[in-house]
């Protein structure tokens, strides 16, 4: 499997691929956007800078080096969706960005992709988790439309990729690996991520209360787990665990959360997947295998593992 990193800026690229990263992703932001259409206008779901690739020859720059060690960069465009005023400033934008290498395109929303496709039918369009895609109809729509790689919500349990990656064979398939666990659907969410201090709403403790008593079993599940997030931290998100039964399922890419992270973080996600990939070929007991990953996340992020930023709570088992 393809270990998949962001990339904020090119000084940190080469630390990257030296670390095992396979591809590069990352986010550019025009420098006329902002300005013309305004500072909630996200063009790939990220509102700080740090987050964002500095310029285009930045820009230009990762990609050349991605190429120069036999990698691949693919460009980040994934809100929900765009206005209709939007579209000709994106499809611009993207005729530039492939002028200058640009790999693939992760997207969501619907009219972009189909322009793209038309637009650029050689250029690899990949489906975002923000197109929501959870299960092999929704997949094959949106590969009817052009998509050719898909990027499965961050909610499914590698029993629902499994089927889907069956029932669609001419796809290929990412599963999230490291960071950035939410307790929401995040395809499904509209909750704005626009925190000068960058504590997001699902961080934000708040208590569930009834309009009617008593609460129905789902409920009171529900109103449990909420009541818990707040005491563990979605940015020891981990999936290390699964990473057997990932590759079993026919998963192409794991990908690492972390656009606006530092690097020195970035390349310890990166090298830590390397060293579980590797050990997922020599191990064959999975209950020891299981047992490393728990400790190497325990060392990782100084804190246990917990089901709540479990990726595949279906592997999780308290001690």
């Amino acid at each position: 499997m393809k270990i998949i990193s962001p990339v904020d800026h090119r000084d940190e690229a080469q630390g990257l691929l030296d670390a095992g990263a396979d591809e590069l992703y990352g986010g550019f932001v025009p420098p006329d956007w902002e300005v013309k259409f305004g500072m909630a206008a996200s063009i790939n779901q990220r509102t700080f800078a740090a987050a964002q690739i500095g310029s285009f020859e930045d820009l230009a720059a990762i990609v050349a080096l991605a190429h120069e060690r036999g990698r691949t960069f693919s460009l980040t465009l994934n809100a929900p969706f765009y206005d209709q005023a939007m579209l000709p400033d994106l499809l611009a934008y993207v005729d530039e960005a492939l002028a200058v290498g640009v790999d693939a395109v992760i997207l969501a929303d619907l009219a972009l992709l189909r322009l793209l496709a038309r637009r650029h039918p050689d250029l690899e369009l990949h489906a975002s988790t923000l197109a929501h895609l959870g299960n092999s109809e929704a997949v094959r729509f949106f590969q009817a439309q052009g998509v050719r790689r898909v990027v499965l919500p961050r909610h499914l349990s590698v029993a629902e990729m499994t089927a889907i990656v069956r029932e669609v064979p001419g796809l290929r398939f990412d599963a999230f690996m490291l960071v950035g666990k939410c307790p929401n659907t995040e395809g499904l969410c509209t909750l704005h991520h626009t925190s000068p201090d960058r504590i997001w709403p699902c961080e934000i403790p708040y208590e569930i209360t009834p309009l009617h008593a008593p609460a129905s079993p789902q409920l009171q599940a529900a109103m449990a787990r909420q009541g818990g997030w707040a005491t563990t931290n979605r940015r020891h998100g981990c999936g290390l665990c699964a990473i057997p039964h990932l590759a079993a399922a026919g998963i192409y890419g794991l990908k690492l959360v972390g656009r606006g992270a530092p690097t020195a973080q970035k390349i310890k996600n990166i090298q830590l997947v390397r060293r579980f990939l590797e050990l997922a070929e020599t191990q064959p007991d999975f209950a020891a295998y299981r047992s490393l990953a728990r400790k190497a996340h325990a060392q990782r992020f100084g804190s246990p593992c917990s089901p709540n930023v479990c990726y595949y709570p279906e592997f999780y088992e308290a001690e």
